[in-house]
C-alpha cells in the first residue's frame, strides 16, 4: 500500500460540505467516486478538517490510501481531467504510510470576506457575508488582539462536536479592508491562524468581531468586552455565527517530520 497527499481548492457553493453525506454531494464523496473510476477499488479520502455546507477551500490538505502503481504525476492528471470544475487538485504527493491530515496538523488558517458596501456586489454574494451595514475596521481589529494566545474559547464553540479540551491557541488575527479593484469591491478580510478550531469557532469569532464593527460605527465599541466574552466561556455572549459562504480554508501547516 502507498499513501497520497492532496492539496485541494474548492468552490464550495454546491456541497454539503466536505462530509460525505446520505443525501447530498460532498467534496470527500466526489473524490472518492473518481479515484474508484481511476484505479477500480474505493479509498477512503480523510480531510485535514471538515468544512460545512457552502464552505471554501484555497488549500485543503487530504490523504488516501492505494495499492495502484500509478505515480503522483498520474493521479494529479487523472483526478483534474475526472473532477467538476468546482475541484481542482494542486499537487499529489507520495508521503508516509504514518501520515494523517489531521493528527499530524500543527496549525490551520482560515480567511472570511464581508462586502459592507452599498450597493454590494452581486457578483459575489456567493462568496462573501453581504452585511447591510457599515463596519469600523479598526474597531474590529483592536477586539480581535484579545483572542492572540492560548485561551479556552468555549464561547465560539457551537454545540454537536464536543471536544476533549475547548483551549486553543491563536497565533495570528488581522481584519483589514481590502482596496476595491476593477472587479471586486473593498472588502473585509479578517483572517486567523491556530493550533485548531472548535465546530464553528471562525464563523463565531467573525460574528463577534462584527459587533464590535456595528457599534464602532455608533460610537459605542470597547475592544476590552472581547476579553469578557473569552472568558465568559459563554457562547450566548458572544456573537452570531456568520454565514458559511464567506468562509475560506486557507492553509494548513503540517510539521515536515510527519510527511
Amino acid at each position: 500500500m502507498r499513501r497520497m497527499k492532496l492539496e485541494i481548492a474548492y468552490d464550495g457553493t454546491r456541497y454539503s460540505g466536505w462530509q460525505r453525506q446520505p443525501d447530498a454531494p460532498s467534496i470527500q464523496e466526489t473524490l472518492e467516486k473518481v479515484l474508484l473510476k481511476i484505479t477500480g477499488e474505493f479509498s477512503a479520502v480523510t480531510g485535514s478538517g471538515r468544512t460545512d455546507t457552502g464552505v471554501h477551500a484555497l488549500k485543503q490538505v487530504a490523504a488516501f490510501s492505494t495499492a495502484s502503481p500509478l505515480s503522483p504525476e498520474v493521479f494529479y492528471r487523472a483526478l483534474n481531467g475526472f473532477l467538476p470544475d468546482d475541484i481542482r487538485i494542486l499537487s499529489v504527493e507520495e508521503v508516509s504510510m504514518s501520515f494523517h491530515p489531521i493528527r499530524d496538523a500543527v496549525s490551520k488558517r482560515y480567511r472570511y470576506l464581508i462586502d459592507d458596501q452599498r450597493p454590494f456586489c452581486p457578483m459575489t454574494r456567493h462568496y462573501c457575508w453581504i452585511y447591510r451595514e457599515p463596519l469600523d475596521v479598526p474597531a474590529m481589529q483592536a477586539a480581535a488582539e484579545y483572542l492572540r494566545g492560548e485561551h479556552d474559547f468555549a464561547c465560539f464553540q457551537s454545540q454537536g462536536s464536543p471536544r476533549e479540551t475547548t483551549v486553543r491557541t491563536i497565533s495570528e488575527v488581522t481584519v483589514q479592508r481590502l482596496p476595491a479593484s476593477h472587479l471586486l469591491p473593498p472588502m473585509i478580510q479578517i483572517e486567523v491562524e491556530a493550533n485548531g478550531f472548535l465546530y464553528n469557532m471562525m464563523r463565531a469569532i467573525v460574528g463577534t468581531l462584527v459587533l464590535f464593527g456595528v457599534n464602532g460605527r455608533r460610537g459605542g465599541a470597547d475592544p476590552r468586552r472581547m476579553q469578557e466574552i473569552v472568558a465568559s466561556r459563554n457562547r450566548s455572549l458572544a456573537g452570531p455565527t456568520a454565514p458559511p459562504h464567506g468562509l475560506y480554508l486557507v492553509k494548513v501547516t503540517y510539521d515536515k517530520t510527519s510527511i
